[in-house]
């Protein structure tokens, strides 16, 4: 793939990480996402399967910290999630669907597809995508995610999300792998999305790649990114519009 231009939104627009959300608006919502939409961002979210097929819009793997209800998410059918409230909020889990019809192309979608073994979900993502008349791009922690994604759609902009990860119990092996991005040659990501903390760090320059950072919070964090990225997922701040991008 040739270099993306250096007006392309990966490069320029900044990214509302689960939407624009906070002050009551409960993060990965409908309104989240319209809030960001409305305000000209690109739009991020997660995308899990559930037990009878559906993708649906949510972070974490299990239901509590969100809905305070038991249980993993891609054991329950969408009928089962429905019946579920976001954050004390009336805001419901969305389906990808639902989510695509609020967005249809005004801005653009960065999707993370979760790593919690769901069979299908990457087939299931592609086949969507490819009906959607919108910029979009994928990205994963799991670089055998991103390699199902580039089987089955070798055109879909696709990114490798990584850190140091302090804060996880893995092996040193595991850590350094992960770290340092070894398995892109599997995966062959179009740009990468790296921990703001964990910036500079020189493996996650890639020439001709766009380099994200996540989650940039405060606005010191945020003049930080923008020294050591192009572009920034961003909560709880509102950074300046790029005065044109790029599909």
């Amino acid at each position: 793939m040739k270099k993306l231009p250096d007006t392309h939104w990966l490069y320029t627009l900044p990214v509302a990480h689960r939407g624009l959300h906070g002050g009551g608006v409960p993060e990965n919502s409908l309104t989240a996402f319209r809030l960001a939409m409305e305000a000209g961002y690109a739009v991020e979210t997660d995308l899990h399967l559930t037990r009878d097929g559906v993708l649906v819009a949510f972070h974490d793997d299990t239901l509590y910290r969100m809905t305070g209800a038991e249980g993993n998410i891609k054991e329950k059918t969408y009928a089962e999630l429905a019946a579920l409230t976001l954050a004390n909020s009336q805001e419901k889990i969305p389906t990808f669907d639902q989510l695509l019809a609020l967005i249809r192309g005004k801005v653009p979608l960065l999707i993370e597809l979760k790593s919690n073994g769901e069979k299908g979900l990457e087939e299931a993502v592609c086949k969507r995508l490819k009906a959607y008349n919108g910029a979009y791009a994928l990205q994963s922690f799991d670089p055998f995610i991103l390699r199902r994604v580039k089987k089955c759609a070798p055109e879909m902009l696709r990114g490798q999300l990584s850190s140091f990860f302090e804060d996880q119990n893995f092996g040193f092996l595991k850590r350094t792998i992960l770290r340092r991005m070894t398995l892109n040659v599997i995966s062959k990501p179009h740009f990468i999305s790296y921990n703001e903390k964990n910036l500079p760090y020189r493996l996650a320059r890639k020439k001709n790649k766009p380099l994200l950072c996540w989650t940039v919070k405060t606005e010191e964090n945020y003049r930080h990114a923008k020294k050591v990225a192009d572009n920034v997922i961003f909560e709880d701040i509102r950074p300046d519009l790029p005065a044109v991008w790029t599909d």
